[in-house]
This record gives C-alpha cells, structure tokens and sequence, in this order.
C-alpha cells in the first residue's frame, strides 16, 4: 500500500495562520523546490492519518536540500523528512515548520560493476527489483520493507536476517549551511533499526551498495515469495503503517501484545490488528489520538506483565512522541 503525491493527487487544505510568508517566498525561490501550504498529511501517508503541514516541499537536488536546512535552521522551523509515509504517525492538528520530500535527483539510480548508487528518495522495492533484474544480487530480503533508501538507512533497516548496513558501503549526507559529506557505514555506528544519523540535522540524499553477481532470476523470485511471506503475515485492504513497536531483544512485540489479549482492541477508529498484533489499523477515520492510545494500552500491559518496555518502531511525528512516553511513563507509577 502507497501514497502518491504527485500533484492532482494531494489533498490542499487552506493554508494555516501564522504561515511565515517571508520563510515560504525564500524557499519558493531556490532552484529545484517547489513549496505548497497546508498539504493534508492524511494524503501522503499508509495510516491515512494526519493533519495539515504547514509548508510542504518537494526538493530535486542536493544543493537545494542543503538551502532548504540552511533556510529552515535559520527561522528557526522544524523540519520532518518525509519518504515513503509508511512508518510514521502524524499529528491530527497538523505539522507547523517544512515538511520535506525528495525527488529529481534524489531519486535516481546509477549502476557501475557491482556498485549501486541511489538517490534516498528511491524506494527499497524499486531498487531492489530493479537490481535484481540486473543480476545484482543483496537486497531481496530488504524488497518488502516499506521505506525510501533514505529512511532505511537512517533505521538501519532489516528484514529476513538482512539490514542495510550488510550491502551498504557508505553514504552522503545534507546538513545546513555545510557541503555534503560522505559518510562511511561504519562511521554510522548501525545497530538494531537505529543509526548515528537519528535525531541529528543530517539528511542522507544518497547511499552506495555494494552488492554481487548472481543468478537475477532466481532473485526476482525469492523477492517474490518474501513479499508475499510478508503479506500473508500482515493486515490487508485498511491502512497501517506496519510495525508499531521494535521487537525486543530475543522475542517479538506483536507475541507479547497478543499474549496480553490486546488482539482486536479498538479506541476510536483505530484497532491493533486481528492479523498480527503488533500492528494498528486505521478501521474508520481513525486519529492519531486513537493510534497513541492504543499504543500506551500495549506499552502498559506488555510492560505490567512480562517487565518488557517496549519502544516504538512507527516515527512519532511533531510533539506525539513526547506526548507518548509522557503517558507512558504516568502509566507505569
């Protein structure tokens, strides 16, 4: 399940008060960003949830993404980097500062021997289908995973034994006001869905594998049968966002949320899914508030029974985070 926001395909609400005219103009003015106001985030994420950003905009190239976090830090707006809208959890009153994605150039793909090169606006199962079909073999088990090469390797993604750090060779990252730089994986410090990168200014614009020759066929078909592994194990036809919670070391947080009897609760339009527990679908017009809640019921009762914290794998946007482990953390007294 996807979001497109190809023009025509995004959902414009009338822009906010307090929208800064003079911040939108002077991003509007640098090559390769376009810059529209209060784009219903609802349209543009898997969970269908969320409300207006205040500035969202569309970058095309590496220097424009370094004008855009120099403008950004410089009026002093946060900035969220959206990739695929398949991992995160906006706010129902809407994201004030920039909403980012990228395109143009960032989304690219140069291939050279057994070297790939891909702009991070790049989904996972494109370039991994598309290697694939090249006899490039590395990043099959990766197929399924809902992510843009940016997102994945912020996370370090993994899936099926496999995680980006194991094919990746190194990166470059935009930061404000800075030239982009190129990072080594190890200088990443990757580790379990997490990477250095978190919680920094950095933006990844560009990441390099190194992946092998093999047999391309045979690898389309295992990427076939991992994705439909992958399908079979998740909820279809509502909305989601996939993994709410990591799991934790040596067990699996969807087992301790069924375990908990948690299978089928609902809080508003929001339920934790029937299929696989440690997933929360969007029934009917849910709201971030609903998702949250259930979130803290799961955290609270895994927590009470077997003394396991569980942390969210789903990107809390805006101040939902610490609206999540503030709750959390009345819940435990």
């Amino acid at each position: 399940m996807t979001a497109s926001i190809d023009k025509g395909a995004v959902s414009v609400l009338q822009p906010p008060e307090g929208v800064n005219l003079k911040t939108r103009d002077r991003l509007a003015s640098i090559p390769g960003v376009e810059v529209r106001e209060a784009v219903r985030l609802a349209s543009v994420t898997t969970l269908r949830i969320g409300g207006p950003a205040e500035l969202f905009v569309r970058v095309e190239s590496e220097s424009a993404l370094t004008d855009v976090l120099t403008v950004a830090r410089e009026a002093a707006l946060d900035l969220h980097l959206h990739g695929h809208g398949s991992n995160v959890l906006f706010p129902d009153g809407g994201m004030p500062g920039i909403v980012c994605r990228l395109r143009g150039e960032l989304e690219q793909v140069e291939v050279e021997g057994e070297t790939v090169r891909a702009g991070a606006g790049v989904t996972l199962a494109r370039l991994a289908r598309d290697t694939a079909k090249q006899g490039l073999l590395g990043l099959e088990a990766l197929s399924g995973f809902p992510s843009t090469v940016g997102g994945a390797v912020v996370m370090n993604a993994g899936c099926y034994g496999t995680e980006i750090r194991d094919v990746l060779a190194e990166v470059r990252v935009a930061r404000p006001g800075r030239p982009v730089e190129a990072l080594a994986t190890a200088d990443l410090e990757p580790a379990y869905r997490t990477t250095s990168l978190q919680g920094t200014e950095a933006v990844v614009t560009r990441a390099e594998f190194r992946l092998r020759r093999g047999d391309g066929e045979a690898a389309l078909k295992r990427i076939d049968e991992l994705n439909r592994r992958r399908w079979e194990s998740l909820p279809s036809g509502k909305p989601n966002a996939g993994s709410v919670f990591r799991n934790p070391e040596g067990d699996f947080a969807g087992r301790l949320i069924e375990a908990c009897g948690l299978r089928g609760a609902s809080s508003g339009g929001a339920e934790i899914s029937q299929r696989h527990a440690n997933v929360i679908v969007n029934r009917e017009n849910a709201r971030a508030a609903d998702v949250l809640d259930l979130m803290i019921t799961a955290h609270r009762a895994v927590r009470d029974r077997f003394n396991v914290e569980l942390r969210p794998e789903i990107v809390l946007a805006g101040d939902l985070a610490d609206e999540f482990w503030r709750r959390a953390a009345v819940a435990g007294i």
